[in-house]
């Protein structure tokens, strides 16, 4: 049995307990990283998916922008029992000029016995979206919390239209094993992982332009959830 906390010190150590990105956000607040981020009309958006099957089917999907060395989350959208075209036409509204858009690896799956049925990212294009990669599932889903902790330093966020999203990320922990007292090493699900999930999708598959124009990837290696 956890004691309840003594001192607002204790309260604030024991909130954050847990929590995937605690460190990451914190540091983004004090270098001043979620702020007003304004739409740059002269550059394309790129958008990172979750696409959660079963249950609410829940949607999250982060919009982003590479201004320099700089990562722009210029606004966060979820949902839940709504048509993809539900997504696509609050997207198109929006009235933005798309990059690519990175979808979860499961995208492009076709399942035995339903080899005619449309994939989600055929769904997807159907509704006149282009330019799409499914990033790899990966091996280690710790490896991939890392991999977004470590890419989080070039993070700046809009505080207004990813308020939604923040609030996800700063709730996002670990589960707790009451028998054996401790933090498990696997993610609660509550509903809060789904805009963490979306976001990994940028640590893990997203390639950024360098100076000479190449266009460097995060490679890491499937399986486990992405």
């Amino acid at each position: 049995m956890r004691e309840y906390p003594g001192t607002p010190e204790e309260a604030f150590a024991q909130s954050i307990e847990g929590v995937y990105l605690a460190e990451q956000l914190a540091r983004a607040r004090r270098e001043g990283r979620i702020t007003t981020v304004p739409h740059d009309p002269a550059r394309p958006v790129n958008t990172f998916w979750d696409l959660h099957h079963g249950g609410n089917d829940a949607v999250s999907i982060w919009f982003h922008q590479r201004i320099g060395l700089r990562d722009h989350f210029i606004r966060f959208m979820e949902g839940s029992g709504e048509s993809y075209s539900y997504y696509v036409r609050e997207m198109q509204a929006l009235g933005y000029v798309w990059g690519t858009h990175y979808l979860p690896h499961d995208a492009d799956r076709r399942f035995p016995g339903a080899e005619t049925n449309p994939t989600i990212k055929d769904m997807l294009e159907s509704l006149g979206l282009r330019n799409f990669e499914v990033v790899q599932r990966i091996v280690d889903l710790t490896a991939g919390i890392q991999a977004l902790r470590d890419d989080f330093s070039s993070y700046w966020f809009d505080d207004a239209n990813c308020a939604e999203g923040l609030r996800h990320l700063g709730l996002y922990r670990k589960q707790w094993n009451d028998t054996l007292g401790c933090w498990r090493e696997t993610p609660r699900e509550d509903g809060h992982q789904h805009a963490a999930d979306a976001l990994r999708q940028k640590a893990q598959g997203y390639s950024a332009p360098s100076a000479r124009g190449f266009r460097r990837k995060h490679r890491y290696r499937s399986a486990m959830a992405a």
